[in-house]
């Protein structure tokens, strides 16, 4: 392998069973290397041809040594349009937690057990009061407040098929209640997230090709609204200044969040970006699902280039995610020459796949094809 590659191997391939369409890395030792991954199926009612459901399940897995897929647990459940770990533990919140949304309209409170190998059901509650309404995705807000600071309740984002953002606060005692409910979009809001160097602003895009701002202490009308995209807004991540956006026409910008006038940058991807995620450890790697291209990986320091192109799966790329396990737990774990792992799932082929990655960041490295 040359010095300027970066270098990503197919580790584990695990049959989903249903469509996958979302998975998450626990961020939280010692549990790194477990992983959950959301299932999303549409079946018609044989009694009613008009009529459907959906059902789904949530998978709980984790790498094993030399790199191999356990599953864990099932959780059957109605479909799963998105998951999240909360991020931090302390001394007010010591349990390590799974928010989950789903296609009947409820946001899902999960509780990994102290001995990592299942997930315990806590509470649930509905985002919307209208009938029909789909939870589309979901964002803890982050919090890294010293025992000295006063308790701060840890909030959760929800966008729903209606347009709407709902707001709902966790608290010290395990109680679940919702803010606010917000008119956001016209039509499906298919992203919400917090803005993690302040948890009183958040971000939203919907179907009805909007992109905006909200600073919770100022109301339900937006501070900043972008109405250039030329189709639905599906992906939203920030990182300090920095904030990317995906669409459904294939391009991710990003942002400085002091000036939302024109884009910093904006790459071509050449397939709609559902998914984008940072790298937990630099923040100079942006992990794309790229629907109909399958997923890449795109350095933000080297003129926004696209230094990976991962096209083991056949189906719709959806989820994507980075692990946390550091190049010393993958050493532990007997997987050779890796930095760290990634996970990637798809729609039709009904497949999950973890990889793992090399990287050499102080080279400037072409695109390569694996």
């Amino acid at each position: 392998m040359a010095e300027d590659e970066i270098y990503v191997r197919t580790l584990a391939t695990f049959n989903t069973k249903f469509p996958a369409d979302t998975v998450e890395w626990c961020p939280i030792e010692p549990y790194r290397n477990v992983l959950t991954c959301g299932t999303y199926e549409l079946n018609k009612n044989e009694s009613n041809t008009k009529s459907t459901y959906r059902q789904g399940q949530i998978l709980l897995l984790r790498i094993t040594n030399g790199g191999e897929l356990e599953l864990l647990q099932q959780v059957c459940t109605s479909a799963i349009l998105d998951m999240k770990w909360l991020h931090v533990i302390d001394i007010v919140e010591t349990r390590i937690l799974l928010a989950v949304v789903d296609s009947m309209g409820y946001l899902q409170i999960y509780q990994l057990k102290n001995d990592g190998k299942r997930i315990e059901f806590i509470t649930k509650l509905k985002v919307n009061d209208e009938e029909n309404v789909m939870a589309l995705s979901l964002d803890w807000s982050r919090r890294n407040s010293p025992a000295s600071d006063p308790i701060i309740n840890t909030n959760i984002l929800v966008s729903d098929s209606t347009g709407h953002i709902s707001r709902f606060t966790w608290d010290e005692a395990g109680d679940l209640t919702k803010d606010f409910t917000w008119p956001a979009h016209k039509f499906h809001a298919w992203i919400v997230a917090f803005d993690y160097c302040n948890p009183l602003i958040f971000y939203s895009g919907g179907d009805d090709n909007r992109f905006l701002c909200f600073d919770s202490r100022t109301g339900s009308h937006p501070v900043v609204e972008n109405k250039k995209y030329i189709a639905g807004v599906t992906s939203i991540h920030s990182k300090k200044f920095l904030l990317a956006t995906g669409s459904y026409d294939q391009n991710i910008r990003l942002w400085d969040k002091r000036n939302f006038a024109r884009p910093v940058s904006t790459i071509c991807l050449d397939g709609g970006v559902w998914r984008l995620k940072w790298d937990p450890f630099t923040h100079q790697y942006l992990l794309a699902a790229c629907m109909h291209n399958g997923f890449k990986i795109i350095n933000h320091d080297i003129l926004s280039s696209v230094v990976v192109n991962y096209k083991e799966h056949k189906g719709l790329s959806y989820g994507c995610d980075w692990s946390f396990l550091k190049q010393s737990d993958i050493s532990n774990l007997n997987i050779s020459n890796g930095d760290t792992l990634m996970s990637t799932c798809s729609y039709e082929d009904c497949l999950l796949k973890v990889s793992v990655i090399d990287f050499w960041p102080d080279k400037r490295i072409e695109e390569k094809d694996y």
